[in-house]
Parts: C-alpha cells; sequence; structure tokens
C-alpha cells in the first residue's frame, strides 16, 4: 500500500470529515490532516472527533499560525489531544494564508522569525519546560504546562518559500508541502529540505517528508475535471504557488484568480486554471494513470503523500476505494 495520509480542509461537516477518516483507517492511512482556514470549520474539533473514531494514524492539526493561536493554548490543545490519543499527536504551523489574514485585520509580518520562535516554544510547552520567551508574536514569561503527554509530540512546518523550507531542515521534525505542486518542484523543495538540513548539522534522513497532493479517481467525464480545476483556483489565491508555476512552465493570471476568489467567485477563477495545471499539479484520471503519478510524487523524494480528496463525499469514497490498485 502506498504510504498515504487524508486531509480535511474544514468545508464539510464533522460527521462527513470522521466517516471519511474511519474508511481511510481501513485502507491503511497512516494520519490525517485537519486544515484550519479561517471561516470554516476549527481544526482541534475534527480533530479530535476523529481521534475518538479511529484508532490508528497520526492526527495533525495544520497549518497552525502564530499569528492566530498564542503558544501556550496551542500546546495545551496538542498535549490533550495527546492524551485522549496516546502517541498520535503532531502539528504543522505555518503562517497561513495572507488573503485570509487581511480580512481579519492580521498582517503576517517577519513570517520566519515568527515560525521560528512559535516552534521553540511549543516544543519547550510539550517538554514540561518552563518558558522565557519574548517571541515575534507572543511573550511567555514563566509559562509551563502542568501535564505533558506520553510521547514527544512531531512539529511540522508548512512550507511553500525558500526561507520557510529552510526554516523546516534546520529545526523541524518534518516538513509539509503544499498541494497543486509538480513532481519536479515538490523535489526542488526537498532537495532545500536537506540542504538546510545539513547546514545545520543535521541528518536530512531525519525530517519527515510529506507533502499534500489533490486526488481524485476518475476514468473520463469533464465534471470530475471541472471539480479538481475550482480546487486548483481555490489554491492559486495564494501568492506563494507562483514560485511552483513558473518552475512547472504553467502560465496563469493569478492576480485575476485571486480577485475572483476575493469576491468569492470560485467559478470565474477556475475558468482561469489551465489544463496542464491539472495534469501536472494533481493526481487525477484512470487507476492507472494515478498509480504512475503516486510513483512520481514518491520519486521526488516525499515519505507520505496526504491526500486531498476532491468531491462530494462519493467521489471522495469512491478514489479512497482504488487505492488497493493503485498500489
Amino acid at each position: 500500500m502506498i504510504p498515504f495520509g487524508v486531509s480535511f480542509d474544514g468545508f464539510v461537516p464533522i460527521r462527513e470529515a470522521v466517516s471519511i477518516a474511519q474508511r481511510a483507517e481501513a485502507l491503511g492511512a497512516r494520519s490525517y490532516w485537519i486544515a484550519e482556514h479561517l471561516g470554516y470549520r476549527e481544526a482541534f474539533s475534527t480533530a479530535t472527533a476523529i481521534a475518538m473514531h479511529t484508532r490508528t494514524g497520526r492526527i495533525v492539526p495544520t497549518a497552525i499560525s502564530p499569528y492566530l493561536r498564542h503558544p501556550m493554548p496551542m500546546a495545551m490543545a496538542l498535549a490533550s489531544l495527546d492524551e485522549l490519543a496516546p502517541g498520535r499527536a503532531g502539528v504543522a504551523v505555518g503562517v497561513g494564508n495572507p488573503l485570509f489574514l487581511k480580512e481579519n485585520g492580521l498582517a503576517a509580518e517577519k513570517p520566519v522569525p515568527a515560525v521560528r520562535d512559535y516552534l521553540a516554544a511549543l516544543g519547550g510547552l510539550l517538554a514540561g519546560q518552563p518558558q522565557h520567551t519574548q517571541g515575534q508574536t507572543f511573550s511567555l514569561d514563566g509559562a509551563k504546562l502542568a501535564f505533558t503527554g506520553p510521547q514527544p509530540v512531531p512539529l511540522y512546518v508548512a512550507a511553500m518559500g525558500p526561507a520557510m523550507l529552510k526554516l523546516s531542515g534546520a529545526v523541524a521534525d518534518g516538513v509539509l508541502l503544499s498541494a497543486g505542486l509538480s513532481t519536479q518542484y515538490s523535489k526542488h523543495q526537498l532537495d532545500a529540505v536537506a540542504g538546510a538540513a545539513k547546514e545545520a548539522g543535521r541528518d536530512p534522513a531525519q525530517v519527515r517528508k510529506a507533502s499534500y497532493v489533490y486526488f481524485m479517481v476518475d476514468p473520463g467525464g469533464s465534471a470530475a475535471r471541472q471539480t479538481v480545476r475550482e480546487k486548483l483556483a481555490f489554491l492559486f489565491r495564494n501568492d506563494k504557488i507562483k514560485e511552483n508555476l513558473a518552475y512547472s512552465g504553467i502560465r496563469v493570471d493569478q492576480e485575476a484568480v485571486m480577485a475572483a476568489i476575493a469576491r468569492r467567485d470560485t467559478a470565474a477563477a477556475a475558468k482561469l486554471v489551465p489544463d496542464e495545471a491539472i495534469d501536472q499539479l494533481t493526481i487525477f484520471g484512470d487507476a492507472a494513470t494515478c498509480r504512475r503519478r503516486v510513483r512520481e510524487y514518491l520519486d521526488a523524494g516525499l515519505e507520505e503523500i496526504v491526500l486531498s480528496l476532491v468531491g462530494n463525499k462519493e467521489q471522495r469514497l469512491q478514489s479512497l476505494e482504488t487505492l488497493p490498485q493503485i498500489h
């Protein structure tokens, strides 16, 4: 079986997410990654529900932003999740989407120091150590958790840009790459993480390597392709995907996509996504095509493919059911 996890973006009801997680567990899922998009479902509510209705697999809220959550309540939530599901908690720290942050009166100033300080504080708190830190976005003056989990909680960085990739290799337990990356660009990013680990005197093999990948098994049909196109359009609202598009030779009017998403016009944004983006930036097609694309991502250096299942519940379950054929 391919080394896979499943992601949840907060767009569907929690009970539906739980049923998908249960089926994924039966098919061998290693992990469940729960995104925290502003305005959608809160990550820890879904994480707790999944923890209570599955027995295996790491549960990873992501991308937790230092601009939104103080490290102490974050450490409390993670330690509590690890107590509920021993040895299964993890977290991916990231800046968050600049567009959504701006809508909520927040600015991602000095993001690399902010994430670096946040990781250090989280690690210290989760280890039960008192923290005396003046971070980029917080202050701790002797704060300490009153309890700790049974095992260390792995800290990932949800990284896109070069500086955040370097931070991942230098200090984090793992890196989580964005969805919508070509296999060539995924390898390029993982090479950067490995280089940063070596510079920091770390063994690159010890840095866990995961990536979101949009995934839909479909033998053909314009409706399914349109669904994937809309998912990519939502991703392209983030200007940090620009380098990936350029590296992969895919032309997209990203400013127009961002404007359409800002006014919540997904259909207009999707019209700006070319077919080559679907072919290069997702795993989409019949089982044979998906099998080839999975191998390409693993050959790029990924250790775990985090499947961002596309479509309605029935379509997502159908895609999951094909995994034994794709192996």
